[in-house]
């Protein structure tokens, strides 16, 4: 594969923000394409990259990861894929202090794991329910992003993905003084409006 399959909603002019959504485990490029019209962010064109591996005969499951015969899970190649997406889609575009991102379960992994990892400082990071593959110890965030937003979210009653996973990664944001906040709403694994509500305060700000 060379490169990522996506959908862009644009507003129909030239756009100065560009919001990333990253899909979850089992998502695609179309699963949360509403959001575009639930924020309603002026001047802001939508990214939906999709996993580069598909889950069904269909075509409409993909992940960001596979398992190797030998346990180990596979990153490399869409590490590769989705900084290459990032550069010739939206870098190349807009500064990235303008460019914003959304990751769903898996989608938040990336970002814990990949976006936060780049050098470039970012509008805003927004994972939900999320973990970081890396032990404890081994998490490491890059130092350029210590003064960009970063809005944890995650359900009370999660039974897909554990809400101590984002209490471990809140602890230690805070702690290295980065710009973190948390909501923990009620519900399970999904995104809550309320949630939507703040991180549009800060693509909208």
């Amino acid at each position: 594969m060379d490169s990522l399959e996506y959908l862009e909603i644009s507003n129909g002019k030239s756009f100065d923000k560009a919001i990333v959504f990253i899909h979850g485990w089992k998502g695609n490029k179309n699963s949360f394409e509403s959001l575009s019209s639930i924020l309603s962010i002026d001047n802001a064109n939508w990214f939906f990259p999709q996993g580069p591996y598909k889950l069904d005969s269909k075509g409409k499951k993909y992940s960001w990861s596979y398992q190797h015969d030998n346990g180990s899970w596979e990153y490399k190649e869409p590490i590769f894929l989705l900084k290459n997406f990032l550069n010739d889609n939206i870098l190349s575009k807009v500064d990235s202090k303008s460019v914003f991102f959304i990751g769903f379960s898996q989608g938040a992994t990336v970002c814990y794991d990949f976006i936060l990892q780049l050098d470039y400082p970012w509008g805003g990071v927004f994972p939900v329910a999320g973990f970081t593959r890396y032990f404890e110890g081994d998490f490491k965030i890059n130092k350029n992003q210590i003064k960009t937003p970063i809005i944890i979210g995650h359900g009370k009653s999660d039974q897909v993905v554990p809400i101590l996973s984002s209490d471990k990664i809140y602890e230690y944001l805070r702690k290295n003084k980065f710009n973190v906040s948390y909501e923990k709403f009620n519900g399970g694994h999904k995104i809550s409006i309320n949630y939507l509500k703040k991180i549009h305060n800060i693509i909208d700000g």
